[in-house]
């Protein structure tokens, strides 16, 4: 009982430390994400304002030139009435006066602006200063900008006179009237931006930022270049300060209300662990702990007679027993106790995928969901802390299998580029807060594509790269991939990893490739990991006929070379790909598609991720339910679990081919945990015609879809 509620508490602690890292991390990139976003989207607004205005302008810019001229002689006598109905006033006003005056002519075809009187011309003026007036205006309003105007530079006095205002105001001298002859100083040198747009004459892709009594403001030039001359500059601006404040409100608000979220979904969590997993993990560890400390002879009935229930841990303890049972009567073969050994860890891998299952999957369905930024990074988070799981799980598992000789070597067509910025790219979240640079440097003339084993390749690379993340705390990882040719049809691919990370002594460079272990443990314990990298990393080299070395001062960092054997592929294979990467999103929603499985939450999962492509499962929970359903209905696809009591995914596949012919060509895919390379070719020689490892990925179902579904 004691040890129980350890375990309990220590999950509280691991996960309670996840939820406070997770919600403090996840406001600060909230938030500095929402402002930069804020800033870009303010700042293109300003921008395409200001070029819609100018674009306005220079549909007649011989009109606009004129005005201005006119305006610049004026200015001073023009006042222009602040309400906005004026404008179709003053344009009747000028039309009525310019037909008495030239009856039967047309203005601008018959008659230019500069051959009619002072009056008439006074007219049109101040009928096109209060429509620029209503168009900046409108501009404003619509955009929500606090200002948009129009200014006449004066080089030689480096004042700006404002010729047209969005925002008017009343003049104190002239009630009722907008004055808009002020002029203003502006520095040259406090405002670069502004005498260079129109110095240059040319529209510069930035907005000059700067801070008034209303707030945090950003204002953006665009040039009104006529005939070859600079007449004035359209000016838009934008307050983003308000905006800031009301990100962070928000998201304060939003993180509280996922903090109790998570503190409740955390004790839901630990009260689900405790009693339908630690309770049942824990009598069996005690029982294996007996076993181990004092060879308890009744640790296989104490073990049995208790009530684990009729799923995968009840499958554990079942094994465990029977490991035991051969253990008592075996005891002194080290052969066959390494089997149980590997039996065990395959049955852990099971049970461990099983719930990893849902999490993964289920994480990339919550991402393909219309979330927030805030709540995709949360699913994000979870998917990536399932992936760092299932790492460890696969070290071990790999490590288990390449010392009893079982790990394959497989090799197909890759693009080597591609894997290496793949593995650059993941390696590099790493650094994310180290001030470490990593650099990857690919030799140009190298082929791009290439025959090999590019999974194991890609595990290689991201442990060595992962080994230089974890030990890096300041300065550089440079990665060099060069080649150079064994005959026509090979190549040595030869890679360079050098960091400046805290290196190793000399005495410790013969342990680094040890297992299950790590050099300078004491110093390095703030380091994740098994121990277990290297050394699968140096004998995957091995498997694939490559070699690897370390080079290493402590203190200054250590240089990893890699050198494997790779097979130059031809060069359609190109077109091939490119192909594939236009092929469109599989959708089959008249496929019959059957998921036997007998963990609901995995039934769960599946129908999700099938219905991604339209399809409506059926799903049943036993092997039993599987041949009925099979009687019944016609299916055009079976996803088949393995792992199931009473009858297992191998005798249901080969009941249902045997009593139905009509099954022998309809594909039936092991759906399963079991992930190790025996599982795979019992199921497949047990009748199964292809193997889906849990947890499953969009990407590997969708490919078996298409490999099974397509015509």
């Amino acid at each position: 009982m004691k040890r129980r509620f350890k375990l309990i508490r220590q999950f509280a602690y691991l996960i309670s430390l996840f939820v406070i890292v997770t919600v403090a991390v996840t406001a600060i990139i909230t938030y500095f994400s929402q402002t930069n976003s804020l800033r870009i989207e303010c700042r293109n607004r300003i921008m395409e304002v200001g070029d819609y205005l100018a674009g306005l302008i220079m549909e007649d810019p011989e009109d606009f030139a004129a005005y201005q001229k006119y305006y610049a002689a004026h200015y001073d006598t023009i006042r222009i009435p602040l309400d906005f109905t004026e404008c179709n006033t003053a344009r009747n006003a000028f039309n009525r006066a310019f037909n008495e005056a030239y009856p039967g002519q047309t203005f601008k075809k018959d008659v230019m602006p500069e051959e009619m009187s002072d009056e008439l011309q006074n007219l049109y003026y101040t009928y096109r200063q209060e429509y620029w007036i209503l168009v900046f205006e409108k501009a404003r309003t619509s955009f929500d900008l606090p200002y948009t105007y129009f200014l006449l530079p004066d080089p030689e006095t480096h004042y700006t006179v404002y010729m047209i205002d969005g925002e008017r105001t009343e003049d104190s001298e002239h009630p009722g009237y907008l004055y808009m002859g002020d002029s203003y100083y502006e520095e040259p040198s406090e405002h670069e931006l502004l005498w260079n747009t129109w110095f240059n004459a040319r529209k510069y892709d930035e907005v000059y930022e700067w801070d008034n009594e209303w707030g945090n403001t950003y204002s953006y030039y665009t040039p009104l270049v006529i005939n070859g001359n600079c007449i004035g500059l359209v000016v838009t601006e934008i307050d983003v300060s308000a905006v800031n404040t009301m990100i962070l409100n928000s998201t304060v608000k939003l993180l509280l209300q996922l903090a109790l979220i998570l503190i409740v979904l955390t004790a839901a969590l630990l009260f689900f662990i405790n009693r339908y997993h630690i309770r049942r993990i824990n009598h069996l560890s005690g029982q294996i702990n007996d076993f181990s400390t004092r060879r308890a002879y009744d640790t296989v009935d104490a073990i049995r007679a208790y009530p684990y229930g009729h799923d995968e841990i009840f499958l554990l303890a079942e094994n465990t027993a029977n490991m035991i049972r051969e253990l008592q009567i075996h005891e002194g073969k080290i052969a066959q106790a390494a089997q149980y050994k590997s039996d065990f860890l395959a049955n852990m891998s099971h049970e461990i995928r099983t719930p990893m299952n849902a999490i993964v999957s289920l994480s990339e369905l919550l991402i393909k969901e219309d979330l927030s930024d805030k709540g995709k990074e949360y699913a994000q988070q979870i998917k990536s802390s399932g992936h760092a799981l299932l790492v460890v799980l696969n070290d071990i598992l790999d490590f288990s299998r390449i010392e009893e000789g079982n790990m394959e070597i497989t090799a197909a067509r890759y693009n080597v580029k591609q894997v290496l910025n793949d593995v650059v790219e993941l390696t590099g979240l790493g650094l994310k807060n180290k001030p470490v640079v990593m650099n990857l440097d690919i030799e140009p003339d190298i082929p791009e594509h290439l025959i090999g084993d590019h999974a194991r390749l890609s595990q290689i690379l991201n442990n060595v790269i992962s080994n230089a993340v974890k030990f890096t705390q300041i300065g550089s990882i440079n990665i060099r991939v060069e080649h150079e040719m064994i005959d026509e049809k090979q190549i040595r691919l030869m890679i360079r990893v050098a960091d400046t990370g805290i290196g190793i002594k000399e005495e410790d460079l013969d342990r680094i490739f040890d297992s299950f272990s790590q050099v300078d443990s004491k110093r390095n314990r703030e380091v994740e990991g098994t121990g277990l990298g290297l050394a699968i990393t140096q004998r995957l080299v091995r498997l694939m006929g490559g070699t690897i070395e370390v080079e290493s001062k402590f203190g200054s960092g250590s240089v990893f070379k890699i050198s494997i054997p790779q097979e130059v592929a031809i060069a359609e294979g190109a077109k091939d790909e490119k192909r594939k990467g236009e092929v469109k999103q599989f959708y089959a929603p008249d496929a019959k598609v059957l998921v036997v499985d007998d963990n609901t939450v995995n039934l769960y999962v599946a129908k999700n991720l099938l219905a991604i492509y339209g399809i409506q499962p059926t799903c049943v929970t036993s092997g039993e339910q599987a041949l009925k359903a099979v009687e019944k209905n016609s299916y055009d696809l079976i996803l088949m679990d393995y792992m199931m009591p009473q009858m297992d995914g191998i005798e249901a596949t080969r009941l249902i081919r045997e009593k139905h012919p009509a099954y022998r060509k309809i594909p039936i895919i092991a759906f399963t945990a079991n992930a190790v390379t025996e599982a795979r070719k019992l199921l497949l020689n047990g009748g199964m015609d292809d193997f889906l490892p849990k947890p499953v990925k969009s990407q590997e179902l969708e490919f078996m879809l298409r490999k099974w579904l397509s015509d």
